[in-house]
């Protein structure tokens, strides 16, 4: 019998409780803890090492790797959504405050209906409650769902005692990030609304989730952290964290950004009809292969796959070329690409002119660099089954049948 993240719910009118979330496997290096909100949350927080069961002081060993980043823990919720006889829970962050309303980014795991891939609840048949950092429940509802690159926004209204949740900024990522390991934090908080912390490494490593544009590190999470935030030691928000066997795979907070500008225009995101994977994420062997065709070894993005429909718009690409350059850009990344073709489609829906990007393309088949002119334009309505939609996986945790993403 199939099991999902829906669970029942034992709710009262002051404060929104679930059944305890079983403690799931620690990802090897990953560390997890919990602490108690007061003015000073470093003094009431502890820190266990499962591989030696013992207790860290936080206080004094862990500043020094995030003391920046806790600064932060008042942006992060719990959102515990209900319909149909269940509840699903998720952390959320604080990201913008759109005219009277506070808008909190999360998973669309949230609002997806169990047991599909393409559906989610509307605003009228889900009820939300966001536990705040004090304790504190209030009532949300849905903004905004975009189930291809699964998010969401829950939106609460503004009151002045709500003024001490602060938007956390969503910048695009240093490209260099996606090529060089480093130390990282993935924030959360539970219904008990004790806020959580796990730290980890940023990796070069190509997620198996069903999304080109995810990014992956190695920090252990429990269900509860999904949606909430990734972050690094500069306090940048990197994205938003879901869960995949021993990772955890987030979404850049480039993608995130650029789906919540086009939802304030009242623009559907648009998808792009070329799938792309940044070269350094291959496997040794394939990668070996490739640069066997040049004298120096080349970089940028593997030409995956392209719609049938759209080859004319795309210069001549074919699959298994690698664009190393996008309008005089270097590419590092897949989330990169991709916010660079948003931007466009974005210039495309504000003209009548065309709209190019010119592509520098590598061809390992006869070793030949060419120039690529690409057409953006908006998918039509009618050609939208002919797009990639991304398919983000059912998959067993630890032995659980469970949509865990």
């Amino acid at each position: 019998m199939k099991h999902t993240r829906r669970r029942k719910a034992k709710a009262t009118k002051k404060k929104a409780q679930i059944p305890d979330t079983p403690r799931q496997k620690e990802t090897p290096g990953g560390r997890r803890a919990c602490w108690s909100d007061s003015d000073e949350p470093q003094s009431k927080f502890i820190m266990y090492d499962d591989d030696s069961g013992k207790v860290i002081d936080f206080k004094k060993d862990g500043p020094k790797y995030f003391e920046s980043v806790l600064g932060d823990h008042r942006s992060v919720v719990s959102l515990v959504a209900s319909a149909d006889g269940g509840c699903v829970v998720c952390s959320g962050t604080v990201v913008d405050h759109e005219d009277k309303q506070i808008w909190i980014l999360t998973s669309a795991t949230l609002v997806r209906k169990p047991d599909t891939q393409f559906e989610a609840y509307k605003k009228e048949e889900i009820k939300i409650e966001v536990v705040l950092h004090n304790g504190d429940t209030v009532e949300g509802s849905l903004e905004m769902c975009n189930l291809h690159y699964n998010i969401a926004i829950v939106a609460i209204e503004y009151r002045d005692s709500l003024g001490c949740l602060p938007a956390v900024q969503l910048w695009d990522l240093p490209l260099y990030y996606s090529l060089q390991p480093r130390p990282v934090i993935a924030l959360g908080r539970n219904v008990n609304s004790k806020a959580m912390v796990s730290w980890g490494q940023l990796v070069r490593e190509n997620s198996e989730l069903d999304c080109k544009e995810l990014m992956v590190c190695l920090c252990g999470i429990s269900e509860d952290f999904i949606g909430g935030p990734i972050m690094d030691s500069e306090n940048r928000f990197l994205g938003i964290v879901y869960s995949f066997e021993e990772t955890a795979p987030f979404l850049p907070a480039d993608i995130a950004a650029r789906c919540i500008q086009y939802h304030k225009k009242e623009r559907a995101l648009p998808w792009l009809r070329i799938r792309v994977q940044a070269l350094h994420t291959l496997d040794l062997d394939v990668l070996e292969t490739i640069c066997s065709k040049f004298a120096r070894p080349p970089s940028g993005l593997v030409v995956d796959k392209i719609c049938d429909t759209s080859t004319e718009n795309y210069g001549g690409i074919e699959v298994g070329d690698i664009i190393s350059k996008l309008d005089g850009v270097a590419l590092y990344s897949v989330a990169q690409f991709t916010a660079m073709f948003l931007d466009k489609f974005e210039v495309a829906l504000d003209t009548s002119d065309a709209v190019t990007l010119q592509a520098v393309v590598d061809r390992p088949t006869d070793k030949t660099t060419f120039v690529a002119k690409l057409n953006v334009q908006q998918v039509a309505s009618n050609e939208r089954n002919k797009s990639f939609e991304n398919r983000w996986m059912e998959w067993k945790f630890y032995g659980f049948d469970k949509q865990f993403y």
